[in-house]
């Protein structure tokens, strides 16, 4: 990084241009001592040659580095050339340096990278937020030699150095020189390890400390009954606002909220004064909207489907239906990255069958955020499907859905999933505590449900007033701080009810 600074044209540079993860081994010239580098920083999701997608996923199952199926489109390249560069450049005990995406110490992506299969003595050093916003990416620098066995560390434990900044607080930039210190020392282990098909996952790194803080894990059935809700993009193609026209059809227009977090090439208005008739018109709900014990809001999506299964019969939708879905789908598909494998748009709708399926047609829903530094828990009830962003468990008792809203809303869950969960997301880390499935007949479980029932009312009118005041504006951390302080008896007593329970 410094030689991009510096006129370098002098040095007796000995440089190489080559596709590092796939050249051929005559291009190698011997193995090393010390390999430092800083390989590429995105993921397998960044890629838009289909080919070389799969070269990368051939690749990492080749090194023993890669993901679970959900997981796979986040592999991190950098970490195809950490292991790589053991197979090709290292001597036996020799040492490799790269500064290299947190991704690959707290991500579950990175499960099986952290096994640290062929290596040993491996370092960490960390850096303050003024250093890490530099390059706007969470990042270490991660040190380890070469083992002459190629099998994955037993019992690992990893030294941690935190490194902060020796200067007022003034914002870095790039070629800034920086006089740094030490200002911590930790040791890191996984908070769990776990074997899946005969191969072995090392969860994400965390503190001895907070290692102590989590309840012995033990997976809840409740783990295989929750389910992530349906990706429904892009969503300028489908999310709309609506003016009625007649008893049958609707007048639709992209609604604006979803363009807020939109990314090309999904970022401009694709329709205008469309009409479709009004059974093609689905209510749908997403994390932004939800807040402790309460969804304060709704979208509308067309979907090409029957209401009353979630069919799609392309030849038997109604005039206005099929000419609109003709419409964007064209759109999807001449937009659409080439790596990407749905031949329409309603294949991309329902990747992994999440839309069209039973669940999503259930009255009663459970639903939590897949991603956050807090877990929000809602019981939905009525014709919603839920949007990707969100985990759900459909049921035909009211009592079970408030059970679990409010082990899902604890304080208690908060904590213990943000330990365990990597910079954003959740999924189903909820589960890996043994939450029992709901008995009507105990006593605990009544009470929770009760609880989660009285702090539903308390959310719901609390954030409704809170929007009305200020004219629907509000932001949703705004109610959630008040929503804190409003709930706070109720979360207290969820609390010391669910601790006794998890100890039964």
């Amino acid at each position: 990084l410094y030689l991009l600074k510096e006129d370098f044209r002098h040095l007796n540079s000995n440089f190489e241009t080559t596709d590092f993860l796939f050249q051929n081994n005559a291009e190698i010239k011997g193995t090393f001592d010390l390999v430092i580098g800083n390989p590429p920083w995105f993921t397998l999701r960044d890629i838009e040659s289909r080919n070389y997608q799969e070269k990368i996923k051939n690749l990492a199952e080749e090194l023993e580095i890669k993901p679970l199926p959900k997981n796979v489109l986040n592999i991190e390249i950098a970490s195809l050339f950490f292991y790589k560069a053991k197979i090709s450049l290292l001597k036996n005990n020799a040492k490799v340096f790269f500064v290299i995406t947190m991704g690959v110490i707290n991500g579950s992506h990175a499960a099986r990278f952290r096994n640290f299969q062929g290596f040993y003595n491996i370092k960490l050093w960390k850096f303050t937020k003024q250093i890490i916003d530099i390059f706007n990416i969470d990042f270490v620098c991660i040190y380890a030699q070469k083992s002459a066995e190629d099998r994955a560390m037993a019992n690992l434990e990893i030294p941690s150095f935190l490194f902060s900044v020796n200067s007022n607080s003034k914002k870095l930039n790039y070629y800034d020189s920086i006089d740094i210190s030490l200002e911590k020392t930790e040791e890191l282990v996984p908070y769990s390890t776990e074997i899946k098909g005969n191969k072995h996952y090392t969860n994400k790194l965390i503190t001895k400390e907070k290692q102590q803080q989590l309840i012995p894990i033990k997976t809840s059935k409740y783990k295989k009954l929750f389910h992530k809700g349906a990706d429904l993009n892009p969503r300028n193609l489908i999310f709309f606002k609506k003016i009625i026209r007649n008893d049958s059809l609707v007048i639709i227009n992209p609604d604006p909220r979803i363009f807020k977090r939109a990314k090309e090439p999904w970022v401009k208005i694709e329709f205008s004064n469309e009409i479709i008739e009004k059974e093609y018109m689905f209510k749908v709900i997403k994390s932004t909207e939800l807040v402790k014990f309460y969804m304060y809001d709704f979208y509308y999506v067309f979907l090409p489907l029957k209401k009353e299964n979630l069919d799609f019969e392309y030849h038997s939708l109604k005039t206005h239906a099929k000419k609109f879905y003709d419409k964007i789908n064209k759109i999807y598909l001449n937009k659409k990255k080439d790596s990407t494998m749905n031949e329409s748009l309603m294949d991309n709708l329902n990747r992994w069958s999440k839309l069209i399926n039973a669940r999503q047609i259930s009255k009663i829903k459970v639903v939590y955020n897949n991603s956050g530094s807090v877990v929000n828990s809602a019981v939905v009830k009525g014709n919603f499907l839920i949007t990707g962003d969100l985990s759900f468990y459909s049921t035909n008792s009211m009592n079970e859905a408030y059970y679990l809203s409010a082990i899902l809303n604890s304080p208690l869950m908060t904590r213990q999933v943000q330990i365990k969960k990597s910079s954003r997301h959740i999924f189903k880390i909820p589960f890996e505590i043994p939450i029992k499935i709901y008995d009507k007949n105990n006593e605990n479980h009544r009470k929770l449900a009760e609880l989660a029932k009285k702090a539903h009312k308390i959310s719901e009118t609390t954030t409704l007033e809170l929007k009305r005041k200020n004219n629907q504006t509000i932001s949703k951390n705004k109610i959630q701080s008040i929503l804190s302080k409003d709930l706070a008896p109720i979360l207290n007593e969820i609390d010391e009810i669910l601790t006794n329970d998890l100890k039964t």
